[in-house]
C-alpha cells in the first residue's frame, strides 16, 4: 500500500510537471533568466541567508526564555538542517522536528519535554503566521478577480479554519489546559505498557513547559509573534527582487498573489510541493499578463533557493549527527 502511494505521488508530481511546462518555451525562459546578473545572485543569496537566521531566531528567542544554552547561530543552524529534512518529506512544514530533538538532546543534554515544547511553540507560531497570511492572500486573489468566487470563498473558510486550530491550541496551553495530554488517557498506557508511559511523560512535561513560556513570558512570546510578521516581510521582499531582477513590473497585490498561489501549491502532500508550486507561478505568471516562461524562471530560482539550503542542513546535520566523528561548533 506504501508503495502504491508513493508511486501516485510521483505520477502526481509528473502530471503536474508537464502541465507546469507544457506551454514554456526554452527559448523566452533562456532570455528570462539570462537577465539575471551575477551581483543580483549574490544579494539575492544574501538576503536568503538572512531569511534562514530569521527562521532560527524565533525558536532561539524560546529557546533562551526557557533557559536553555545553545547559541544563536548553533540554532540557526539546527533549525536549517530540519528545514531540508522537511523539505524532502511529503508535505513541506514536517519531518525535521524529531532531528531538532535530536540536536538539543544529543549536544546540549536538553529534557525531551523542554526540546519538544520549544519546537513545537516555534512551529504553532510559524503555522499562526503561515496561515494568516494565506487568509489574507486569498482574499487578495478573490479581490483581483484571480479566482472564482465560490472557489476563493471556500478557501477563506478553509484558511481562517486552518489558522483558528494553533490560535485555539495557544490559547489552551495560555489558559493551563493539557490537550495533547488527553489524549492518551491514562487507561491506554496503562494496557499498552511502559512505552506508552513515557510518551505521555515526555507530552505532559512539554505541554507545561510550553503553557508556562506563553503565560509567565509574555514579553517573548509578543517577540516572536512580531518576528514571525518581519519573517513574512522578508519573505515578500525577496520575492520582490526575484521579479524585479527578472526584469518585471509586478505591483505589491501581484506580488502577494504569486506568493500566495505558491503557498497553496505546497500545502499538497508531495515532497516540496513539486510539480504543484511551478504550475501554481506558472499559470498565476499568465493570468497577470505575462508569459509562461516568467512563472517557469520565478520557479526555478525559488527551487535553486531551497535546494542549496536543503544541501547545507543536510550537511550539517549529517555533521552533527556523525556517530563516528562528533564536531562541536559551540563556542568554549
Amino acid at each position: 500500500m506504501r508503495k502504491f502511494g508513493l508511486a501516485l505521488a510521483w505520477a502526481l508530481v509528473a502530471l503536474l510537471l508537464w502541465l507546469a511546462l507544457k506551454d514554456v518555451s526554452w527559448g523566452e525562459l533562456g532570455v528570462v533568466l539570462g537577465r539575471l546578473q551575477a551581483w543580483q545572485i549574490a544579494v539575492l543569496v544574501l538576503v536568503n541567508a538572512g531569511i534562514v537566521l530569521l527562521f532560527g531566531a524565533r525558536w532561539w528567542l524560546i529557546l533562551r526564555a526557557q533557559g536553555t544554552p545553545v547559541p544563536f547561530f548553533l540554532a540557526a543552524g539546527y533549525r536549517l538542517a530540519a528545514f531540508a529534512v522537511s523539505y524532502l518529506t511529503p508535505g513541506p512544514h514536517f519531518g525535521g522536528e524529531p532531528l531538532q530533538v535530536a540536536l538539543l538532546r544529543r549536544r546540549h543534554a536538553v529534557p525531551a519535554g523542554q526540546a519538544i515544547a520549544s519546537i513545537g511553540l516555534d512551529k504553532l507560531l510559524e503555522l499562526c503566521a503561515n496561515f494568516a497570511f494565506l487568509t489574507f492572500g486569498v482574499a487578495v486573489l478573490l479581490n483581483g478577480g484571480l479566482i472564482d468566487g465560490r472557489l476563493g470563498a471556500y478557501g477563506l473558510i478553509i484558511s481562517l479554519f486552518l489558522l483558528l486550530l494553533p490560535l485555539a491550541y495557544l490559547a489552551a496551553l495560555a489558559f493551563g489546559a493539557s490537550p495533547l495530554t488527553r489524549l492518551v488517557p491514562p487507561a491506554f498506557h496503562a494496557v499498552h505498557g511502559t512505552f506508552w508511559d513515557r510518551v505521555r511523560t515526555v507530552i505532559v512535561a512539554s505541554e507545561k513547559e510550553a503553557g508556562r513560556f506563553v503565560s509567565a513570558q509574555p514579553a517573548t512570546f509578543i517577540a516572536a509573534v512580531l518576528l514571525s510578521g518581519v519573517v513574512w516581510a522578508a519573505l515578500l521582499f525577496e520575492y520582490s527582487l526575484v521579479i524585479a531582477y527578472l526584469g518585471l513590473h509586478f505591483n505589491l497585490w501581484q506580488i502577494l498573489s504569486l506568493v500566495t498561489g505558491a503557498r497553496i501549491a505546497i500545502l499538497l502532500p508531495l515532497p516540496a510541493g513539486l510539480g504543484a508550486m511551478e504550475a501554481a507561478l506558472v499559470l498565476l505568471s499568465q493570468v497577470l499578463g505575462e508569459g509562461a516562461a516568467v512563472g517557469a524562471g520565478i520557479s526555478l530560482l525559488i527551487r535553486a533557493r531551497d535546494l542549496t539550503s536543503g544541501l547545507v542542513g543536510l550537511g550539517l546535520g549529517a555533521v552533527w549527527m556523525s556517530p563516528r566523528k562528533k564536531i562541536s561548533f559551540d563556542p568554549p
